[in-house]
């Protein structure tokens, strides 16, 4: 089934911004007010205080991702479960392997700016099994797939 083009130039765009601004964010962080709708935890907490997203969480530590995302900004995060996690075991196994690979699987689950679920679900045709999680820093969606390729 081939995607829409608005679906492959939404994630193509929200994937180029986040690998963009990684290095820029801290001068953006200066020009940005705070959000109004903050919780305290940010998208990695959120994440990380899950029973249902370790795998993701470790691998946001592993790819030393966590730090930036734990930074000031909108992020909006899909967070596969342990379960879809368990289902790529022996890829992901192998990906563990080669850290630049891991990072871009990472990357795919990772955009810049908040994305309803309804957006992503439309955007990018997965199902979010539990959306809309907000943090200080963004949005946190949780879902039942890996994305392994773009």
């Amino acid at each position: 089934m081939k995607k829409p083009l608005f679906a492959t130039l939404f994630k193509a765009t929200m994937t180029v911004a986040l690998i963009f601004s990684a290095g820029a964010l801290q001068a953006q962080d200066m020009a940005m007010p705070a959000p109004t709708e903050a919780t305290g935890e940010t998208v990695v907490d959120v994440i990380k205080s899950s029973e249902d997203h370790t795998v993701m969480a470790a691998l946001l530590d592993e790819t030393m991702l966590a730090e930036t995302l734990s930074q000031q900004g909108s992020f909006t995060i899909l967070a596969p479960t342990d379960d879809a996690f368990q289902e790529v075991e022996e890829a992901l196994n192998e990906l563990r392997a080669n850290p630049e690979h891991l990072q871009q699987i990472v990357l795919n689950h990772l955009f810049q700016g908040a994305a309803s679920s309804q957006d992503v679900e439309d955007a990018l045709e997965i199902e979010v099994v539990e959306g809309d999680m907000q943090a200080s820093n963004g949005l946190v969606h949780s879902i039942d797939q890996v994305i392994l390729s773009q």
